[in-house]
């Protein structure tokens, strides 16, 4: 996009904005009120949709937060906006990598590392239909640990 950074965020906030209304009109509220209180969906059961290994390494407390943020708000922005579509991105730090797949089982997105022309590459899916988002973001809940 050869926009300045301004223009690039007030066309990311309109998109964000246009995915909200768009995910309010698919919803009835009744069916958001019944799905914040699916049980598959509290920030314990979605911690506990991580695997066990990268369960106990998010634990040790060691974890970069502004990185793991980071990664949460582009992800969120994403699928907010693109539900069905996959991202992508080009990642050689391994961590940056374990992160991503962390999250992505928390927020019950699939996710793929790969080797592209040398460099590692992961893509991220959503499943469902529509994407929505786990009640607590996983930095905030693991800042509870902390």
């Amino acid at each position: 996009m050869n926009r300045s950074g301004e223009e690039q965020e007030r066309v990311l906030l309109y998109l964000e904005e246009e995915a909200r209304k768009k995910q309010k009109r698919k919803l009835p509220l009744k069916d958001k009120e019944k799905w914040k209180e699916h049980p598959a969906y509290t920030p314990k059961e979605c911690f506990q949709r991580i695997s066990r290994r990268l369960r106990s390494t998010l634990k040790r407390g060691r974890i970069p937060m502004g990185m793991l943020e980071c990664l949460e708000e582009e992800l969120l922005t994403f699928f907010s906006v693109t539900p069905h579509s996959v991202y992508t991105a080009l990642m050689d730090n391994s961590f940056e990598r374990l992160l991503l797949h962390a999250l992505c089982q928390y927020m019950d997105l699939v996710s793929a590392s790969s080797d592209i022309e040398g460099k590692r590459q992961m893509k991220v899916s959503n499943k469902h239909h529509v994407f929505l988002p786990p009640e607590l973001l996983l930095s905030d809940y693991l800042e509870q640990f902390s």
